[in-house]
């Protein structure tokens, strides 16, 4: 109850941080029409919230929430624009990158430097100024994914569990050291050590969502990112290409042990190069360092992983309920955890009651009896060999991607008023006393926010500030793009799933799933290019910006 009083209060002291009238300006205003939430979640409490907040000070305006669930929400998006003009408001478009480089969705960046009514400031001096200047597109300024909280992917422990097999001491000391970050021969030695004491070393799931967009899907791409680094110079802009910044570009020099050396602030990366170097056998996927890394992918498949893990659709309850002692997961697990393992032992959490979707391995009755344990982290295990160009990095980035789908303008300047609402301090002091309500079960959030003038709850905050940064990898980067398919175009992302689950099953080797991948890439090649705006004729001068960027 306590928690619950100080997030009102934390609401509260975030109304009364707004200038002086401006709610009562809102007010004012005769807005109506019809706002229409469809992102990819399932907390209608925030959102309800929010919508009736909004509709107080607009009651000619109906908020509608409709979320949506993950699986088919990309087909269901683009059902949306293939009928005509979208009825939602609000989607995640992260799940369409081809549609977003189409510009089907509003650019934000055309309202920044408009007044924001509930905070009475320019709407951009409400963001945090780094994480609005990586919202937006280094060369054009664009503005289509609009990010208001950050979040870093990192592996959870339970440190009751290591302290039983001896381990504690020694992620003491790794904690005490600069990135808290293992090598990876450490972190598969702990696999090993506790499979031997009966554990499941990590909960991890190998469905196809897992693969895609989830925690396989993270590792392909952050591992990539450790072998790749160094095409950084065969694939950056050149003088004379049309994505080459004076004063960025020229004073760019290639740094590996910078984790932020690649950031989009400090060098420009040109797709039409990287598609000729793909084209052309310089970037592959079936060189000796990608080998080198699949070859220990299939060592955390042997020896971290569950039994039977390939297929399965949620390992979460066996970590909630300490048969799996460490689990890959974002930092907003540290403002989840406990409701997490609550909601499993009360019959409420996702999956408890049955029926579609649930969890494999089935958790059983006596499994949901589960009780709170302490957590440790560290970060991503860094792999080592002569392959690898640069210690491990992660996902550390801003996130939301909310986007609005274009359609005529009094509509889009509906839907972004609505928009500075949720982002000016009343409407995140509503947003977040609700993320963070500890009896809201589809609550909480993804770490600091980048809204000014916001402050979390001390409990919280503490907890993230534990964290340590080692770089960022869910970016722009040299070679990342190829490392589940290529730019989420969804036949060599399927066929990726496809030969990296039969290689993890044993059912191929690893040059059989190395030369596949490769083939399937090439035969696509052609596919991709269109999907990526791009003709064969962009690729005979990389200097030139093709025609339908």
């Amino acid at each position: 109850m306590h928690r619950l009083r100080n997030l009102l209060i934390f609401v509260l002291v975030a109304i009364t941080m707004l200038p002086a009238g401006i709610t009562a300006l809102a007010q004012e205003e005769e807005l109506s029409g019809e706002v229409v939430v469809s992102f990819q979640s399932n907390d209608a409490q925030t959102w309800e919230a929010l919508c009736e907040a909004y509709m107080a000070l607009h009651p000619g305006v109906d908020c509608i929430v409709e979320l949506r669930p993950p699986d088919g929400y990309q087909e269901w998006i683009r059902t949306q624009f293939a009928a005509g003009t979208p009825r939602a408001s609000l989607v995640n478009g992260n799940v369409v990158a081809d549609m977003v480089n189409e510009k089907v969705f509003l650019d934000l960046n055309e309202y920044m430097d408009q007044e924001n009514p509930y905070s009475g400031r320019p709407w951009s001096e409400d963001f945090d100024e780094i994480a609005l200047a990586n919202m937006r597109d280094p060369l054009t300024g664009e503005l289509y994914l609009l990010n208001t909280e950050t979040v870093q992917v990192l592996w959870f422990y339970n440190k009751a569990i290591f302290e039983e097999v001896g381990l504690t001491d020694e992620m003491e000391a790794l904690a005490a050291a600069d990135l808290n970050q293992p090598t990876w021969d450490q972190f598969l030695g702990w696999c090993d050590t506790l499979s031997a004491a009966g554990y499941i070393p990590v909960a991890i799931e190998g469905d196809f969502r897992s693969f895609w967009e989830m925690r396989i899907g993270w590792m392909a791409r952050m591992y990539a990112d450790q072998f790749t680094r160094d095409e950084a110079e065969l694939v950056r802009c050149q003088p004379g290409d049309y994505c080459f910044r004076e004063g960025v570009d020229d004073q760019w020099t290639y740094d590996p042990t910078d984790p932020g050396n690649d950031d989009r602030t400090r060098v420009t990366f040109n797709p039409v190069r990287k598609m000729i170097a793909f084209r052309d056998g310089e970037q592959r996927v079936d060189s000796p360092a990608w080998a080198a890394m699949y070859e220990n992918f299939k060592a955390f498949g042997e020896r971290c992983a569950p039994s039977g893990w390939i297929g399965t659709t949620d390992a979460y309850p066996l970590f909630l309920t300490s048969k799996a002692a460490i689990r890959l997961d974002g930092a907003w697990l540290l403002s989840t955890f406990e409701k997490d393992i609550r909601s499993l032992a009360e019959g409420t959490y996702n999956y408890a009651a049955g029926g579609e979707g649930m969890p494999t391995p089935t958790p059983s009755a006596d499994d949901l009896a589960a009780a709170v344990f302490e957590i440790g982290t560290f970060n991503n295990p860094t792999m080592e060999g002569p392959e690898v160009d640069a210690p491990a990095r992660t996902i550390e980035v801003n996130i939301g991607f909310w986007s609005v789908p274009e359609k005529d303008q009094a509509q889009n300047d509906l839907e972004v008023d609505f928009l500075m609402f949720v982002t000016s301090p009343q409407g995140q002091g509503i947003y977040l006393a609700n993320k963070l309500d500890p009896n809201n079960p589809n609550g909480g959030i993804n770490g600091p926010v980048v809204i000014k003038d916001v402050v979390l709850p001390d409990e919280i905050a503490s907890r993230f500030e534990g964290l340590r940064l080692i770089g960022n990898t869910e970016k722009d980067t040299a070679g990342t793009y190829r490392a589940r398919g290529i730019a989420d175009y969804q036949p060599t992302v399927r066929e990726w799933v496809d030969l990296a689950q039969r290689y993890f099953l044993g059912e191929i080797t690893l040059d059989d799933f190395l030369t596949g991948y490769q083939a399937s890439l090439e035969n696509h090649f052609d596919e991709i290019l269109e999907h990526m705006n791009l003709t064969p004729e962009d690729l005979d001068d990389p200097s030139k910006k093709p025609e339908n960027f």
